[in-house]
């Protein structure tokens, strides 16, 4: 009675399996790629990321791509993607920062190094040079983000408001004062500055103080003396009235809105936010000012390559995948590709390729970077996510007067130290 059930049971393990291979694509049977990146929200290379996505699928009829990208301002996004790498659901390609914050990723063996890949296709590699190379590798000597472009940050500034008020740009720490009492009683916001997302006031406040050698000391001989001052300085230009009555509780997003419609005179940003400006032949960007006992030179930039593309080690050796995911990387970073994100958010190119026709501004911060006597790396990507966000939640902390900055400091250093011992 009993003899058809081992047959039944085979076919049942093999409908099984054969649904099993199945649910790896898409119900319409299609190779389905998850793919999360920062080419959401407001970035100004949203479109070109869009278009190109729907460009491979034509190019590729048999893939059905799952964006679930998001902006990256914000804890949102990084929260987000280390969340699908410690719970095995890691996206088939992923664009993420490279440093500290990649380190977890890393170490989880989830992502593929690049170099073999790089070795079979020397045309595709090559197009990096090595100093890019160099910028993106981990601390295990490896490559596991492959970059679009890279970026510099700055002081952008809105001329026109500077000429109403007979104001000169503020190319060092007395005209850039100057112009923050002029502007704030005139009922024009000096900087527009979020202090709940500090970013990057928090590096280029420190990197004035301290020079490259303070801002990139991280936590490696205790706490540089210029981080302290670089953070009560941004309390004493709170207190002059620098930033928006509301810089307490504002987002980043927001800050940039100001900027743009001329509400505020200054903004501390990336070259990413270029892509948004309407009025791009107003905008002048120029190295943040050494303050009084600064160790800075006037040429010291935050600068860099500290995102690029991670492959899924899991999509790469899935034979269903047919090595789509590297395919879908290979075009995103191709030259036609990053040319369209270089012209889009306004960054240095990754590849040789050559950007034409961009507005002076765009030019003016090539140029910046090409003349720079130095080039760091933001400090949230020197030391953990956890450490630096301890720094910038302190921020409004330090400038309400409710903590010093080497409290803040202090707890952020012991965040540090027991990342590191594990």
């Amino acid at each position: 009675m009993r003899k058809w059930w081992p047959s039944l049971l085979a076919v049942v393990l093999i409908l099984v399996a054969a649904l099993t291979g199945c649910s790896q694509s898409a119900d319409n049977g299609k190779i389905k790629l998850r793919v999360v990146t920062m080419f959401g929200g407001t970035d100004p290379a949203k479109k070109a990321y869009e278009q190109a996505l729907k460009d491979f699928m034509k190019a590729h009829p048999d893939v059905e791509i799952v964006d679930e990208s998001m902006t990256a301002t914000g804890d949102d996004f990084r929260t987000k993607v280390k969340t699908d790498f410690a719970s095995g659901n890691e996206p088939d390609v992923t664009f993420f920062f490279t440093g500290a914050e990649a380190e977890p990723i890393i170490q989880s063996g989830a992502v593929v190094p690049y170099e073999e890949i790089f070795a079979k296709d020397k045309a595709w590699s090559d197009a990096l040079s090595d100093n890019v190379k160099q910028q993106v590798k981990a601390k295990d000597g490896k490559i596991y983000a492959v970059p679009i472009t890279g970026f510099y940050e700055g002081l952008f500034v809105n001329k026109s408001l500077f000429k109403r008020y007979g104001l000169e740009l503020p190319t060092d720490w007395e005209k850039f004062t100057k112009s923050i009492e002029t502007f704030s009683k005139n009922g024009i916001i000096p900087i527009a500055g979020s202090l709940e997302e500090s970013y990057y006031l928090i590096e280029h406040f420190i990197l004035s103080a301290g020079g490259p050698a303070g801002h990139n000391s991280k936590f490696d001989n205790g706490i540089h003396p210029s981080w302290a001052q670089g953070l009560e300085k941004i309390k004493e230009v709170y207190e002059m009235g620098g930033f928006p009555k509301d810089a307490l509780t504002i987002k980043d997003a927001q800050a940039q809105e100001l900027f743009k419609n001329k509400q505020a005179a200054m903004i501390v940003n990336g070259s990413w936010i270029l892509g948004g400006l309407t009025d791009k032949e107003d905008v002048e960007v120029i190295p943040f000012p050494v303050m009084p006992g600064g160790k800075a030179n006037p040429q010291d930039l935050v600068a860099g390559y500290t995102s690029g593309f991670y492959l899924s080690k899991k999509s790469y050796e899935d034979k269903d995948k047919k090595g789509l995911a590297l395919e879908l990387i290979k075009y995103l970073t191709s030259k036609e590709m990053v040319k369209k994100f270089a012209e889009a958010n306004g960054g240095v190119p990754a590849v040789d390729t050559k950007v034409e026709g961009l507005p002076t501004v765009y030019q003016q911060g090539h140029q910046m970077v090409q003349e720079a006597n130095s080039l760091s790396l933001p400090i949230d990507a020197q030391i953990s996510a956890e450490a630096f966000n301890e720094i910038r939640k302190g921020i409004p902390h330090i400038v309400q007067g409710k903590k010093t900055a080497q409290e803040v400091l202090q707890a952020a250093q012991k965040i540090e130290q027991e990342k590191m011992a594990k």
